[in-house]
């Protein structure tokens, strides 16, 4: 792989990880609008699932910088994080 490759491997994983960074950053103005109700009456497993996705997302865009793939693999594992986690945020505050 060419150096402009690893370049452009580094720039995904990179902009994933922002959009990840930024769903992440809505939660805090998503329990002040919608308030804590939402979050109340989870169970455990609840939140060990909530914390995993959010683990995992981050883990594959990481994993994208250290793990060096083509092009389209690379837009698919990377867009994966971001979606897990829009995918969790959704979980979290359903819309009534």
């Amino acid at each position: 792989m060419t150096e402009k490759g690893l370049l452009i491997n580094t720039i995904i994983a990179l902009v994933s990880l922002g959009l990840t960074a930024l769903i992440l950053l809505s939660i805090p103005f998503r329990l002040k609008k919608q308030g804590t109700v939402a979050c109340q009456n989870r169970g455990r497993a609840f939140w060990i699932r909530e914390i995993s996705i959010f683990i995992s997302a981050i883990a594959i865009c990481i994993l994208c910088i250290f793990i060096h793939f083509e092009l389209v693999p690379t837009l698919v594992l990377c867009a994966c994080g971001p979606l897990a986690t829009w995918a969790g945020v959704q979980e979290l505050f359903p819309k009534a």
